[in-house]
């Protein structure tokens, strides 16, 4: 389902898989693709064999590999936490008034809109807030600056509150440890965040967000940033985001150079095409929009994923 983690997708198939409560496949597993899924997954003949190998060892080892169900206390610790990252989240996406002037200004979302990418338009409706967006444009937007902010807001004020108290602390380690499904998308969050470049985001902020509340609020998020690196990095006892994929690791410090020059020139031209939309150059606009979208292009590919 979907290609993101911000949208509920796993790029690590089998460990997704396996991740299922007791007695919730049974042999049978049906998966939506999203567009730029099934290119990644089946595009080419040799991969597309690889991705139903993966699919069906899974599917098959489900059957056969034994799993215990999570707790009632588990359950409820959940519960706990699904409330508190839901409350955290909702505060500032639609409960501060800063945010959507902040989303704005900070990501290239208004510019996606008029570029041609995309099966269907960046908003349900023409107008409206955050609420009118689709899932695969709200996504995209904050994957463009490195904040990656829909995976992980909300996670660490919930993994903080428990943390912060000795009972629940051992307990939600031992969460950590037991529960698969719990695991699986702890170690995702994870991932995203040690995708993430908070720095670079600052750049989006510093260039382009000129409204001074907007900009305090980007400085509080950034804060919850790094609030939520150190919670992740507490529970599941790591000295350093993703140590436990070294794939990840290694894959980061190759890209993240280049990604990085791409993002510096892409505020660049995100600053100069919104100066453009005061002089009504048309013809400079659209030679600046199709800068933007080789930008756009190869941060995506450098990210691995888009929305």
């Amino acid at each position: 389902k979907g290609g993101t983690v911000g949208r509920g997708g796993n790029p690590e198939t089998f460990k997704a898989i396996m991740a299922h409560a007791p007695n919730t496949i049974r042999g049978q597993f049906r998966v939506t693709e999203q567009g730029e899924m099934i290119f990644k997954n089946f595009g080419v003949l040799s991969r597309a064999e690889r991705t139903l190998d993966i699919f069906t060892a899974a599917v098959c080892a489900e059957q056969h590999i034994a799993r215990a169900s999570p707790t009632t206390e588990y359950r409820n610790l959940m519960e706990v936490l699904s409330e508190k990252s839901c409350e955290a989240y909702r505060s500032i996406v639609r409960g501060d008034p800063r945010f959507v002037p902040y989303f704005r200004s900070a990501t290239p979302e208004l510019e996606l809109g008029s570029l041609m990418i995309g099966s269907r338009p960046a908003k349900r409706k023409a107008s409206g807030g955050v609420e009118s967006l689709r899932a695969i444009p709200w996504i995209f937007a904050w994957t463009q600056t490195r904040l990656n902010l829909p995976t992980w807001l909300g996670v660490g004020e919930a993994l903080n509150d428990v943390l912060s108290q000795k009972k629940t602390a051992d307990k939600i380690k031992l969460m950590y440890n037991d529960w698969g499904s719990f695991k699986t998308t702890i170690d995702l969050v994870e991932m995203v965040l040690a995708k993430s470049e908070p720095v670079i985001a600052k750049h989006y902020d510093d260039t382009l967000v000129h409204d001074e509340k907007a900009q305090e609020l980007g400085a509080a998020i950034r804060s919850i940033h790094l609030m939520t690196e150190k919670s992740v990095l507490e529970l599941t006892n790591h000295k350093k985001l993703g140590e436990n994929n070294e794939l990840l690791t290694k894959a980061l410090a190759v890209r993240n150079p280049y990604v990085d020059a791409l993002n510096i020139l892409q505020v660049e031209t995100l600053k100069r095409v919104r100066a453009t939309d005061n002089t009504g150059d048309e013809k400079k606009k659209k030679l600046l929009m199709d800068a933007l979208l080789t930008t756009i292009t190869g941060i995506s590919n450098g990210m691995g994923n888009t929305g």
